[in-house]
């Protein structure tokens, strides 16, 4: 039985390991895109978790960045400052401002997303089909339990 239990530690630990060069060779386009845009990493997840969450205010980007509220505000001005986005009224208080991407913002996270995407492409394509299916079921095993929850564990309201 502890042999059983090691040997399953030993392979979820390569797994990880493999799943870690799997992201980092993705991450390059991502990388890329930073450099490009010359944004920091602070700015880049907050307009990836406001494109993923319009309408949250700026205090979530702070928690979801890791940062104070009055540094998540001035990483906020930036993208407001880039046209990527906007901020209204909370409809129940005024002094809150809700936050969502613009046409443009939409547009850089979309393209990320898109190179990602391929990038993800090009690393299966050497897959069997039978492999693929076999991807398809972990993939849908894993995420099963990922939807409906924000960054950091809170469930989304619809």
């Amino acid at each position: 039985m502890a042999d059983e239990a090691e040997g399953r530690g030993a392979l979820e630990q390569r797994i990880v390991a493999l799943q870690g060069e799997l992201m980092r060779a993705q991450m390059r386009s991502q990388a890329e895109a930073l450099i490009d845009q010359h944004l920091t990493l602070a700015q880049f997840r907050a307009i990836i978790f406001i494109h993923a969450y319009p309408g949250r205010p700026t205090s979530d980007v702070g928690a979801f960045v890791g940062v104070r509220p009055n540094i998540a505000t001035g990483v906020v001005q930036r993208l407001v400052d880039r046209g990527w986005v906007e901020r209204t009224r909370h409809p129940d208080d005024g002094r809150v401002r809700l936050l969502s991407p613009t046409a443009e913002g939409k547009a850089f996270v979309d393209a990320i997303v898109a190179q990602v995407e391929r990038d993800f492409l090009d690393s299966i394509s050497q897959l069997s089909t039978e492999q693929l299916h076999q991807l398809e079921g972990i993939l849908e095993s894993l995420s099963r339990p990922q939807r409906g929850v924000s960054p950091g564990g809170a469930p989304i309201a619809d």
